[in-house]
Formats: C-alpha cells, sequence, structure tokens
C-alpha cells in the first residue's frame, strides 16, 4: 500500500513539473512570436520612413538652386506627403546638400506583454548635386558663346538683323533643316540628344517669325499655368521660360558644324524687336552628369 501512495505521489510531482515546463514553454513560444512580429513592423516602418524621406531630398535637391530656404520647405513637404512629419530642425541645407535626420516612435504589439510598448525607428537621407551637363535632350536649338556667365545678369540669346557671323543668327538645326523645325524646337525643345564634345550643324538666316513663336509660347504657357515663373529667383526646370542652351564654339561661314562645349539656363526676360533677352540662372535638372566645366546646371542624387 506504501509503494502504490508512492508512486501516486511520483506521477502527481511529474504531472506538475510537465505542467510547468508546458507553461514555460508557451511562454517563450509567445515571446518569440511577439519578438518576430514587432520585429517585422519595425523593418516596416524603418523601410517607409527611409522611403519618404529619400524622395524629400530628392525634391528638395531639385529647387536647391532657386534657394536653400526653398529646398527645405520642399522636402518637409514632400516627407508629409509620404506620411511623415519632418521639423525644420531635422532638415539642413548647404550650397550644395540637403539632409534629414529623423526619428520616429512605433507602437508594438504583441511585445506589450513584456512591459515594452514602443520602439525607436531611425533614418537618414542625403541628397547632393553632381557635376555638370554633359548630355541630355529638351535643349532649345540655340547657340551661345562659351562664357564666364554671371548669375541673374541679362544677356541676348540671339543676334539682331546686321549682327549675324557669315549668315548665322545665333540657331542650331538640332533636329533638322528650315524654320519650322527651329520654331518646333524652341517651342518644346529639341527631341535628339546633345551632348558635349559632340558637333551639331547651325541653322542659317534669321528666322524671326517662328522664332518669335517659340519663345513666346513658353512665356505665354507660364503666365497661364506657372506664376512662380514670372520671376527668375524663384524659377526651376518647371518653368517652360527656363531654357536650356548650348554652349558652342564660334559659327562660321553659312550652314556648318559647331562643337558643343557645354550647357547654361537661361529665363526668358524679354522678346522684343528682332531679340531675345534671357537672365543667367542655375538650375537642377535631368541629363547625363560628369566632370566639367561648371556652367550652373547640375544633377541630384542620393548618397550615403
Amino acid at each position: 500500500m506504501g509503494r502504490l501512495n508512492y508512486s501516486e505521489r511520483l506521477l502527481k510531482e511529474q504531472s506538475g513539473a510537465a505542467l510547468i515546463l508546458v507553461a514555460l514553454s508557451m511562454f517563450m513560444i509567445f515571446s518569440f512570436a511577439a519578438m518576430v512580429v514587432d520585429v517585422g513592423s519595425l523593418y516596416v516602418e524603418k523601410s517607409r520612413l527611409q522611403k519618404a524621406l529619400d524622395a524629400a531630398v530628392l525634391g528638395g535637391g531639385q529647387v536647391l538652386k532657386v534657394s536653400r530656404t526653398e529646398a527645405k520647405s520642399v522636402g518637409i513637404s514632400l516627407a508629409k506627403e509620404n506620411g511623415f512629419s519632418v521639423r525644420p530642425d531635422e532638415v539642413t541645407t548647404g550650397d550644395d546638400f540637403i539632409e534629414i535626420h529623423k526619428t520616429v516612435n512605433k507602437n508594438l504589439t504583441f511585445a506589450r506583454v513584456l512591459g515594452i510598448h514602443s520602439a525607436e525607428v531611425s533614418a537618414f537621407a542625403r541628397a547632393e548635386l553632381q557635376g555638370s551637363l554633359q548630355k541630355g535632350k529638351g535643349v532649345i536649338p540655340v547657340g551661345l558663346d562659351k562664357t564666364d556667365y554671371k548669375k541673374g545678369a541679362l544677356y541676348a540669346l540671339n543676334d539682331k538683323p546686321g549682327q549675324g557671323n557669315s549668315g548665322n543668327y545665333g540657331y542650331l538645326a538640332i533636329d533638322g533643316n528650315g524654320a519650322n523645325v527651329l520654331g518646333t524646337g524652341i517651342k518644346y525643345g529639341s527631341q535628339k540628344t546633345v551632348e558635349v564634345g559632340k558637333n551639331v550643324l547651325s541653322e542659317p538666316g534669321q528666322n524671326w517669325g517662328k522664332v518669335e513663336e517659340g519663345f513666346e509660347y513658353r512665356v505665354e504657357e507660364d503666365r497661364k499655368n506657372n506664376p512662380k515663373c514670372s520671376s527668375y529667383e524663384k524659377a526651376d526646370k518647371t518653368c517652360k521660360r527656363v531654357v536650356i542652351v548650348p554652349l558652342v564654339d564660334d559659327f562660321k561661314n553659312g550652314r556648318s558644324e559647331v562643337e558643343v562645349l557645354g550647357f547654361a539656363a537661361f529665363w526668358i526676360d524679354s522678346i522684343h524687336k528682332h531679340e531675345i533677352n534671357g537672365r543667367f540662372i542655375e538650375i537642377v535638372s535631368g541629363g547625363t552628369f560628369g566632370p566639367g566645366e561648371d556652367y550652373g546646371i547640375h544633377g541630384v542624387k542620393l548618397v550615403n
């Protein structure tokens, strides 16, 4: 009888120990599951935050040459559009960069049973202006001298009657010959790629009617649809009246080849009496960028 009681007690003790082990195992499994689920949610939040900041600095970098204040404002706005509120003190700008540091608290779910209610998620993004424009589409078929242009200064973008060089008045035949092709290229930008170091043909003749029509179209489009473009200080690549022109070597006699030496951007200031005047500005644009002389057109990219 004594042996039976001992066996019963032993079985009860073993059963109790097993229950404790099961309970501990369940707790460990639940804790591990909680960690996996919450770590996953933190990873997703980190990815969302990083993408938002990347978009913010890239967008802000696009207007960095307009002003650093504008770049910061655009960055903050884009971050908000992507779901994150960024304070001005979390944004740093320089002449050629914009960066954002941001830390957010992410509420946890299952980890709350362990007393952990939230965790910090941090991200950093930086965009820098890169090189000078070496190759691109959308330039207008007007060639200017390579010289030391001053920001905001006024320059003639063509030659008036009597000022031409051997029949050339500063126009290029990038997309083909003729006044109609020239005018279309001024209106919408040339469709062919233009590259530093390559040659393009000149387009002789004053061609004023189509030239005037092309430039007036650009100014009028901004007047109707993009009020910020009414000032060269606030204008950027989204403005129709901001044009990118090739800088070329000297025009020769008649229709002939000229070499592309660089690119510069101008805001169309006035169209009057066979003369187009533009103000030299610095912009951020698309295209292929690399080392070379700086004429104020840059690309922007993310850096670590």
